[in-house]
């Protein structure tokens, strides 16, 4: 059953997603293209990871239920970022900011379990990161919405922190397609397998983060509205 929803679901979902982020990322941003890869992006995405939730469930693995669940949330505050105008917020940013503190308390429960001893140390950087974005949604809160350039900048770091995790995912994949195992494999053949592909990913999220606030910064503060 669980082979069955990898292979059927999660990892098709997962390869629509990636190919979509790439149509998004050349082209023009705003422009129609733009958004109907963003939405598939965020649709196949969704698909993947409750895919992968589920599986994880199956096979009882609470990191892999646990990481499923902290990339729906960038996934989907990324796209309700997008969706959202200046000064504008609701009950979804509300219901978020529930999800990933409830996650955050699941894997500060984990780090404490002797059953998980062997891992503690990704379960307190998922505590912490839940702690960072919890912050971040209060404050975005707080003032009622963010500006258009932290708009964009959460936009764009929350989907690429999601592309990597993504990019983890299919290469493990292809990992075992080869029947190796990621811990035993020549730490050459891991850096091409595994390694450019996530180098490339947070490559991409830096430049434009850098692109925005260095060098594009006028014209994406024109964002009063949707930016995607």
């Amino acid at each position: 059953m669980k082979e069955t929803i990898v292979w059927l679901i999660h990892t098709p979902a997962g390869t629509v997603g990636l190919v979509a982020a790439v149509v998004a990322l050349f082209a023009i941003k705003g422009a129609s293209l733009h958004r109907k890869a963003g939405r598939y992006f965020t649709v196949s995405m969704l698909i993947m990871l409750i895919a992968g939730f589920i599986a994880a469930t199956i096979k009882d693995s609470p990191g892999d239920m646990l990481l499923s669940a902290v990339v729906m949330y960038t996934v989907f505050t990324a796209w309700l970022t997008a969706q959202r105008k200046h000064g504008e917020t609701g009950l979804l940013e509300k219901a978020a900011i529930i999800w990933i503190v409830v996650v955050g308390i699941a894997a500060l429960v984990l780090s404490a379990d002797p059953g998980e001893a062997g891992t503690p140390d990704i379960y307190l950087f998922w505590a912490g990161f839940a702690v960072f974005c919890a912050i971040g949604d209060l404050r975005n809160l707080q003032r009622a919405g963010l500006t258009s350039i932290q708009r964009v900048i959460r936009h764009v770091w929350r989907i690429g922190f999601s592309l990597v995790w993504t990019a983890l995912a299919l290469t493990d994949k292809i990992v075992k397609t080869l029947g190796e195992n990621v811990k035993e494999m020549p730490v050459d053949q891991l850096f091409y397998i595994v390694g450019i592909p996530t180098m490339l990913m947070l490559t991409v999220t830096m430049y434009w983060i850098i692109n925005i606030l260095y060098f594009s910064r006028k014209r994406y503060s024109r964002y009063g509205g949707h930016v995607k």
